[in-house]
């Protein structure tokens, strides 16, 4: 199950540098901007599928969101997920595990807006007017233009912009996740409890380490370059410490849209079937590639099929 289900506002935004106005007025553009943080508060019941081999999960949660990036987010059912909090207070985030506050591997996390990105690497419909739950909106869809990536279909209120429904699919049309709103409440800002986004009293320490790409090359042995194929471009690199766990680095790339995932860990020669890392579950499904490289054993993780992710490994794992 994809504990952040696919950070449905994590959608793309934007298309063009100059404004996309469509028949019926629309300027896309500017649709797209609010996607990513709705100008209204609300509340809304959300259901999200996702497809494993012919198996499927589901998910419903509960989310309450404010205009200035504020988020809760309950998972209601299945019952093991019962008690998972995602939240944020508009400057960082965590993930609540019953009340006490859990790290975890920020891999499925929202990429950064980056406009440019998603107009280099997706094409997008002109918008298709529908009705969902009584209220105008457009259904986009979002083509990739690298074979081996997902793509997409959104439809979005026509008023805030708020994703009222996603569609992922394979390039050979198998589904692999979709999410629903189900219902739908506007609020005013008052009207919401600020206890719901208040930090979590208990802190776990600081374990990560933002590093610059130049820093882990020298720390970590390591070359990140800036750009990938397919469009992705470096977009965090951090040093994560566990209590009992070996050290590792994760350098996050993202096309606008999608993320692929550079995990490094030092590793000793005899250790070819102790994994270093737990991946979630939710990337554990994804394919993932493992090398060794100057003492370090290399995953590379990502949303992505099987031979675009080696094209991607080829720039780490080639010789010169």
């Amino acid at each position: 199950m994809r504990l952040h289900v696919m950070r449905r506002w994590g959608v793309f935004i934007a298309l063009v540098s100059a404004p996309a106005v469509y028949a019926g007025g629309v300027d896309l553009q500017a649709l797209l901007r609010k996607a990513a943080n709705p100008p209204v508060a609300y509340t809304c019941k959300i259901v999200v599928t996702t497809w494993h081999s012919h198996k499927s999960d589901a998910a419903m949660l509960r989310e309450w969101r404010l205009p200035d990036e504020r988020y809760r987010i309950e998972y209601l059912a299945p019952r093991p997920l019962q008690g998972v909090v995602l939240l944020s207070d508009g400057k960082q985030r965590w993930r609540l595990i019953n009340d006490r506050p859990v790290w975890h591997l920020p891999v499925d996390d929202t990429p950064s807006l980056q406009v440019h990105l998603l107009s280099r690497n997706y094409r997008l419909s002109a918008p298709v007017a529908v009705t969902l739950l009584g209220r105008k909106a457009w259904r986009v869809e979002v083509v990739p233009k690298s074979k081996g990536k997902p793509y997409h279909r959104f439809w979005l209120d026509a008023q805030h912009g708020i994703l009222l429904r996603t569609e992922t699919y394979r390039a050979d049309g198998t589904p692999l996740s979709f999410m629903t709103v189900t219902e739908l409440r506007f609020l005013t800002p008052r009207e919401v409890p600020s206890r719901l986004f208040a930090p979590p009293a208990k802190r776990p320490p600081s374990i990560t380490r933002t590093l610059t790409p130049a820093q882990a090359q020298r720390q970590w042995s390591t070359p990140l370059p800036a750009r990938l194929p397919a469009g992705f471009v470096c977009e965090r690199v951090e040093e994560v410490r566990l209590p009992k766990t070996a050290p590792f680095l994760h350098a996050r790339y993202t096309d606008g849209l999608i993320l692929v995932s550079l995990f490094v860990v030092a590793s000793d020669e005899d250790d070819e079937d102790e994994p270093p890392i737990v991946l979630p579950t939710e990337r554990a499904r994804l394919p993932v590639i493992r090398w060794r490289a100057n003492g370090h054993t290399c995953y590379l993780v990502g949303s992505v099929s099987r031979p675009l992710l080696h094209r991607i490994a080829r720039v780490w794992t080639r010789r010169p």
